[in-house]
């Protein structure tokens, strides 16, 4: 009799497990948008085999000359800087026979400005929502924005000769970001023009081969990818080479917002203390003396402009958590900011006018990827007006 009962206890108390996981596998899928950035990604990985809430193809493609390209002829394509930033994307070539893309407006109109630069000024926002776009409209300038994601000042002077110096712009606004030092060096290597620099290997972690049932339950079940992921720290279900853009630290701003940083990647590519950057320095210092040369021959003024990374913006927030990663991300700024003394550039370095309007406002970067957010780029676009209106840079 006591057998029975226990027995019957028993199947109750399983009965009741596989209710409650049938539940969570259920509300995990129905509700996978309130989750965490991360998280997000395995259950989306479970459920459609890519770690977003779509599938989508990248708007830029590998190129031997830039790095990357914009790819032409997109319309409203999807894309995702996260699971949660999401923009669509639109690209024309400017002339036929082009072969690279570019997130502009048909060129029927006056060209007064050019801009080159990087993710940055490509925007990670819908087209109406980037800074290029909020600048042409405060303005008035008809205004061509050339920008490539991926790249760096290499790419950045060859499409001015390529693209601009055809419009022959009276202003030339180049945007820089402090990976483009190790950008160049990507580049150079990739197409053959540097040999590698011996860099310390990156010890590989021993991973353990999952059993039949674990392989089975990762590609079905969204509850075990999830606990599966918390209890490896979130590295389980991903490119092993994706954990370098993981942001290992968050704070609270005074706003409520969360604000997640402290991605590998940047401390790596902005380290100036790294051989591999010091090179791509050398490549950039070629790239913008040509360039400043190249714009004075049509009679146009370059202006480039430095946006800071979140840590910077945010460093009250953010240094204790990053330590001397922190001084590694600031390094590639402090470079550049020497690159302009040096070679006689006229630059606008955005920090101290970006960290006076974050502590007065709501976030200005996503909170889960390092790009500035629709209010980012409307406070940066504004910042800028004020500075080249300021500088008599605005063309008449």
């Amino acid at each position: 009799m006591l057998k029975r009962r226990r027995l019957k206890w028993l199947l109750t108390f399983i009965v009741w497990l596989i209710a409650v996981a049938i539940l969570l596998e259920m509300g995990l899928r129905l509700f996978v948008a309130a989750l965490p950035p991360r998280l997000q990604e395995v259950t989306h990985i479970v459920m459609r085999g890519v770690p977003f809430p779509e599938s989508w193809d990248r708007a830029w493609t590998r190129n031997p000359d830039h790095y990357f390209i914009l790819k032409p002829g997109l319309v409203n394509a999807l894309q995702f800087g996260s699971p949660k930033v999401r923009f669509h994307v639109s690209t024309i070539e400017l002339w036929s026979g082009g072969g690279i893309g570019f997130r502009t407006r048909p060129v029927s109109y006056f060209v007064d400005a050019v801009v080159v630069g990087d993710s940055f000024a490509f925007c990670f926002t819908e087209r109406a929502d980037c800074w290029v776009t909020h600048l042409e409209r405060a303005t008035g300038l008809g205004m061509v924005n050339l920008s490539q994601p991926g790249t760096g000042s290499h790419s950045h002077m060859l499409i001015l000769h390529d693209f601009a110096k055809p419009l022959t712009p009276p202003l030339v606004i180049w945007q820089f970001f402090g990976n483009d030092f190790n950008d160049d060096y990507g580049l150079f290597i990739a197409s053959g023009k540097l040999a590698p620099l011996e860099e310390e290997a990156v010890k590989d972690q021993a991973v353990t081969e999952p059993s039949g049932l674990q392989s089975w339950l990762r590609g079905r079940s969204a509850l075990y990818a999830v606990l599966e992921s918390v209890a490896s720290g979130g590295q389980r279900y991903r490119d092993p080479g994706a954990a370098q853009f993981d942001d290992r630290f968050s704070a609270t701003l005074p706003s409520g917002e969360q604000l997640q940083f402290g991605q590998p990647y940047e401390a790596s590519a902005m380290d100036m203390a790294r051989a591999v950057n010091q090179a791509g320095y050398e490549v950039s210092r070629a790239a913008f003396a040509a360039a400043q040369e190249l714009v004075s021959s049509w009679g146009g003024q370059l202006v480039v402009v430095l946006v800071p990374t979140r840590e910077e913006v945010y460093d009250s927030l953010t240094a204790t958590a990053l330590g001397d990663d922190l001084d590694k991300i600031v390094s590639a700024r402090l470079a550049m900011q020497a690159l302009c003394a040096e070679l006689s550039l006229t630059c606008y370095d955005a920090l101290a006018d970006l960290r006076k309007r974050a502590a007065s406002s709501e976030l200005l970067y996503f909170s889960d990827d390092l790009h500035l957010n629709p209010l980012g780029n409307r406070v940066f676009a504004e910042l800028l007006h004020l500075w080249l209106d300021a500088g008599g840079f605005l063309p008449d």
